[in-house]
């Protein structure tokens, strides 16, 4: 009974994840139970919904790898106690994809990482923003 009981959360987990990224992508849909590929259709992504106990991250990046969409791939993951709110859920990425996300949203636009020293304490910093030893030694 319990195996029945996961198989059916599992199955909500994904229509809610669909739902959520309805409005954004009017036509995503959950794929459903037992079909290969992407757990969410009509969507410009890869997804791999799991709600389950005993994720195995590696797992579930290799499963994505080597389903070889030619999109960005993720996995959802509704923990243990999250209920049914899937802006609340966890998204695991490869580093790759998610520094490629980074640069393309801008997040390296008017960055300047030179290091200058702090005139107040003389550590290390980047140009620009606060001192970090400063900023522990208030605190």
């Amino acid at each position: 009974m319990a195996s029945q009981h996961r198989k059916h959360r599992g199955m909500r987990t994904q229509k809610l994840v669909a739902d959520y990224m309805r409005q954004w992508f009017p036509f995503a849909d959950s794929a459903g139970a037992g079909r290969t590929g992407s757990d969410v259709l009509n969507v410009p992504f890869d997804v791999e919904v799991k709600a389950r106990a005993g994720f195995d991250p590696k797992a579930a990046m290799n499963q994505l790898k080597h389903r070889e969409s030619g999109k960005l791939g993720f996995a959802v993951l509704r923990l243990n106690g999250q209920g049914e709110n899937p802006e609340d859920y966890c998204c695991v990425i490869r580093m790759d994809d998610l520094m490629g996300l980074l640069i393309q949203a801008g997040y390296t636009k008017n960055l300047t990482l030179e290091p200058e020293r702090c005139v107040k304490c003389g550590s290390w910093k980047v140009a620009g923003a606060n001192c970090s030893t400063c900023q522990m030694a208030m605190e």
